[in-house]
């Protein structure tokens, strides 16, 4: 009889198993079977990507393992067989319908994270072998990554668990869940014992010339999913048990949710779940704030946040991989209570949706807020092989406020601030939902604005005039469509003096092209030896201060013009002197410096 370690049934412990698993072939259940997913009352719910839209999903391990939005709201996801995808909806109607391919041959990603910048790292893992976080790049704006950097490697994931998902923290570091090497604490077979790194979470300094990773807390069997509370700032992960699923001698612990602390220890091996006054493993152990029943598998944490959480603002969201006695394979929600000096509370709610899973190994991932509307998507895993290719759940949910997508929304404004007495500002917004004719408004004054489309998808830019900017005030805005319907609404502050720089924005590029004498003379390419004195450079992006820099291989250029979005350069003849490379960056007033992009110079 062939019996699967509980450790297979966790997405970090598909690695060791994926073969195996790969040659079960379950019966058909019926696609039917997965068309009973429900949501909770006052939500709906679509497919918005699943095999019928996105050709990767359609067999066994091929499906989701990890999201991330960028700053535009563009939804990126990491796939099993190690590209990772973006899923765009050009049309807006709440599904996809266009796929892009952003990176390949990546080996598992586990965990997508943005930087503020709008660098892309991910955690990635070798087939029986280590684990690494990467940092992914698109130079050129065509959305293709074409600087992939290791940033950490040798990470110990040759055994039953992996190198799982990460998050920069408040302090700018970014944190990530590092599993056993063992099921339990015991090696097995070839397993190696546990290292120093396994259990454990780990966080690096990723601008550091050689990030060395220090351990936070250890003794977390398989940390796979973490979240930093939006309010509190404290980091909070899932902890996913020892055990055999299936097997008659079950003494699996519960599973766990932990807040995580400084220096803390959390069981792993001899005291998981709850910890037991007389146990010796349980001294000093400190005990999760929420447990599961043992092998239900709690995978990723998210926070509810953005326009549509009203009453369940800054809830915790868990998705839940197993149904296991009537309970899981569900987007669970908790209230968090408590703060870090008196301690943290957990009390369950309602769950949001229902994921109906029909297999074994079939359950949701990962969850992700889109920054923009606040929809919820969460990713279906689908590992095991079906008679019929058709069958696979692969499948990308977008949960949503019922009657929400009649309503417009807007992400926030750039920029956000102003001197009083200036001149007129355009500012600019991503938007959903935004039917033509939709206007931005001006609530504050009871007066629409001059709209026009953006650069970007989705963007909108609008003009704010001199006499509404001409003394220190707070101004209100919101988005229009011809029907009436009204966005939720975004703040803009005039202030006193120059607006102090957020310490926090982090200029991110989004393109960059050359141009001579006039804006319509654009320059697809310059040979080297030419004259820069009719030559400008201009890059586009989002949260570049007032006093932003704009760097070429790391030396300041002069500006024609320079605003919130883009910055005007005047090329010089040494960069033009021989054939390479330019390094274009953005360093603002704070010290922040933007991603790279690069601009050849031909012989």
């Amino acid at each position: 009889m062939l019996q699967v370690s509980r450790s297979a049934f966790s997405l970090s412990g598909l690695l060791v198993l994926s073969f195996l698993l790969a040659s079960i072939t379950f019966p058909v259940s019926g696609i039917a079977q997965a068309d009973k997913e429900s949501a909770a009352p006052g939500f709906e719910f679509v497919r918005f990507a699943d095999p019928t839209n996105v050709p990767e999903f359609a067999t066994a391990f091929s499906g989701p393992t990890a999201m991330a939005f960028d700053s535009r709201g563009r939804l990126f996801i990491g796939t099993y067989p190690g590209k990772i995808l973006i899923l765009l909806d050009n049309d807006g109607n709440g599904k996809i319908d266009q796929v892009k391919t952003f990176a390949t041959g990546l080996t598992i990603p586990l965990g997508l994270e943005f930087r503020a910048n709008g660098d892309l790292y991910i955690t990635t893992n070798r087939l029986q072998g280590t684990g690494r976080i990467l940092r992914l790049r698109d130079t050129n704006g065509d959305d293709v990554a074409d600087d992939i950097t290791t940033i950490l490697d040798d990470l110990p994931s040759q055994g039953d668990h992996q190198t799982n998902k990460l998050k920069f923290g408040p302090d700018g570091l970014l944190y990530f869940g590092q599993g056993s090497s063992t099921d339990a604490g015991t090696p097995t077979g070839s397993q190696s014992p546990e290292g120093p790194l396994n259990a454990a979470i780990l966080r690096i300094d990723v601008d550091a010339a050689n990030p060395q990773p220090e351990v936070i807390a250890r003794g977390l069997r398989n940390p796979f999913g973490m979240a930093f509370d939006p309010v509190s700032g404290q980091l909070f992960t899932t902890d996913i048990g020892s055990g055999e699923a299936g097997v008659l001698d079950d003494h699996a612990p519960f599973e766990e949710i932990n807040w995580i602390v400084s220096g803390a220890k959390y069981g792993f091996p001899g005291c998981e779940g709850i910890p037991v006054a007389d146990v010796p493993a349980c001294a000093g152990v400190r005990g999760p704030i929420a447990t599961f029943i043992p092998h239900l598998t709690p995978t990723a944490i998210t926070f509810y946040t953005g326009p549509q959480a009203g009453d369940f603002k800054n809830q915790m969201l868990v998705t839940i991989f197993k149904h296991v006695a009537g309970i899981g394979g569900d987007l669970e929600r908790f209230a968090l209570n408590g703060n870090a000096a008196t301690g943290f509370q957990l009390t369950k709610l309602s769950p949001i949706m229902d994921f109906s899973l029909v297999d074994p190994n079939d359950g949701p991932v990962d969850t992700a807020i889109d920054p923009i509307s606040g929809d919820i998507y969460t990713a279906r895993f689908d590992p095991v092989k079906h008679a019929d290719d058709n069958e696979h759940h692969h499948f990308i949910y977008r949960i949503h406020r019922a009657g929400s997508d009649a309503l417009p929304f807007i992400g926030p404004l750039r920029p956000a601030a102003i001197k009083a007495g200036s001149a007129g500002v355009t500012v600019s917004l991503i938007t959903r939902h935004v039917k033509p004719g939709g206007v931005v408004f001006d609530v504050t004054d009871n007066i629409a604005l001059s709209t026009r489309p953006g650069s970007a998808a989705f963007e909108l830019v609008a003009d704010l005039p001199a006499n509404v900017i001409a003394t220190d005030r707070t101004i209100t805005l919101e988005v229009r469509n011809p029907d009436g319907a009204a966005s939720n609404q975004q703040t803009f502050v005039v202030t006193k003096g120059d607006p102090i720089p957020d310490p926090d924005k982090t200029p991110q590029l989004v393109s960059r092209f050359v141009y001579k004498k006039k804006r319509a003379n654009v320059i697809d390419q310059l040979s080297a030896g030419t004259k820069a004195k009719k030559y400008r450079l201009v890059v586009t992006g989002i949260d570049f201060d007032s006093g932003a820099q704009l760097l070429v291989n790391n030396v300041p250029l002069d500006l024609d013009t320079a605003s919130n979005t883009e910055l005007v350069g005047r090329m010089t003849n040494s960069m033009l002197a021989a054939p390479g490379e330019l390094t274009i960056q953005v360093r603002n007033l704070t010290g922040k410096v933007s991603n790279t992009l690069k601009y050849t110079i031909s012989p």
